[in-house]
């Protein structure tokens, strides 16, 4: 009975020695490929997209986490040159996936004319003396993601946009329309909500 039970012990401490060494190596095992899926989690890339009403983008990205991306960049809408930055939260960690995206952005003076010509309308004598016409937006937004978690990120992004649109002297444009000289204005302000799509990609450098 003594040398079985002794048997029995020196069985049991060999085998939860051998699970133990078992487990050592597979922690040794397991410890780089954490750190290799680490290091392959992308944080820095290039965005560049189009869509309307806002134009072109291309924009530095930043992604900290899985769930947070952050960007930043210049805009053009063919009128004049903007900036813009944005943020979107990745909710589930899949190839392709849904976002919610916030973005603001401000476009720097373009002419009157301009704009009507953007607008599809016939820019008259004394609109084209209207200049530095600006405005700021904020949209809202929900996308769908292709390859939301590889180097290559396909995106739709689909919302609402609301545009505030500032005409520092409209004085012109309102005695046009009204006939009368003797009218004058401060700056003109408009604000307007809008549908926003916006269609990109983003590639992931580091």
């Amino acid at each position: 009975m003594t040398m079985d039970f002794l048997s029995m012990r020196r069985r049991t401490s060999l085998l939860s020695s051998g699970l133990a060494l078992g487990c050592l190596a597979a922690l040794g095992f397991s410890t780089p490929a954490m750190a290799e899926d680490e290091g392959s989690k992308h944080t820095l890339g290039l965005m560049v997209d189009a869509g309307a009403p806002h134009g072109i983008g291309v924009s530095a990205v930043l992604r900290p986490t899985q769930w947070l991306r952050l960007q930043a960049g210049p805009t053009t809408n063919t009128l004049s040159v903007g900036v813009r930055g944005g943020v979107s939260l990745l909710p589930l960690d899949t190839f392709i996936a849904p976002s919610l995206n916030a973005e603001v952005g401000h476009y720097f003076g373009s002419e009157y004319s301009d704009v009507l010509d953007w607008l599809g309308r016939e820019p008259s004598t004394t609109s084209q003396a209207i200049r530095d016409v600006t405005y700021n937006y904020v949209t809202g937004s929900v996308g769908l993601e292709v390859g939301a978690h590889s180097r290559f990120n396909f995106f739709l992004h689909v919302g609402l946009s609301y545009v505030a649109l500032t005409v520092p002297d409209p004085t012109p444009l309102i005695q046009d329309a009204t006939n009368d000289d003797t009218v004058t204005s401060g700056p003109l302000h408009v604000r307007a909500t809008i549908p926003s799509v916006k269609l990109g990609f983003i590639l992931y450098f580091f």
